[in-house]
């Protein structure tokens, strides 16, 4: 919100309420009120996440959100997500767990054509407790949704449990991880 650039390229929020969580709508109001104060208008997206048909919840959420943004997305703008370094490991370790060839286990693109523009990841260099201490230096007001907690989520155990005990063991892990995931993209 701060760069002119940004500002000049009109810069605007958008938030998605899922509707899964009893706070999503306080949640959504936390949002509109954080752009409020930093001048930036703030469109608050409420979806239907279809459960059931044979895909779990986590996929169905993801489906609906992608959607409600890829339709708001003008020509040519950039969506920018706040996935990092840790969803990384996380994705391409599912996604070896999966059985995916080499474009999955490539992991998540920086950049890629989402609607009518692009989707930029333009922090998954960097760690999540490099966001948090972010966060934390500017005092910035953030919310840590429950469900990141949730184990029965697929992604949670593989981010509560198997990481730390993986990084414990091999240490170096994250850091010969992403390179091989580099490597399958290429």
């Amino acid at each position: 919100a701060q760069l002119p650039e940004a500002r000049k390229r009109s810069l605007r929020a958008l938030h998605v309420d899922h509707g899964l969580h009893a706070d999503s709508a306080a949640w959504a109001e936390h949002c509109r009120h954080f752009w409020d104060a930093v001048d930036v208008a703030c469109t608050l997206l409420r979806v239907q996440v279809a459960q059931g048909g044979g895909k779990g919840l986590e996929a169905a959420a993801r489906d609906a959100r992608h959607a409600a943004l890829a339709d708001q997305l003008h020509a040519g703008e950039y969506l920018l997500f706040a996935h990092h370094r840790d969803d990384q490991v996380e994705t391409v370790l599912l996604k070896l767990l999966r059985g995916a060839g080499p474009e999955g286990l490539g992991g998540m693109r920086a950049l890629r054509p989402f609607g009518r523009g692009q989707l930029w990841r333009p922090v998954l260099d960097l760690a999540r407790q490099q966001l948090r201490d972010y966060l934390d230096t500017h005092r910035l007001d953030a919310i840590d949704d429950p469900s990141n907690a949730d184990t029965r989520l697929a992604r949670n155990p593989m981010r509560h449990e198997i990481l730390p005990r993986l990084q414990q063991h091999w240490p170096p892990a994250t850091d010969s991880i992403l390179p091989s995931a580099t490597l399958s993209r290429a």
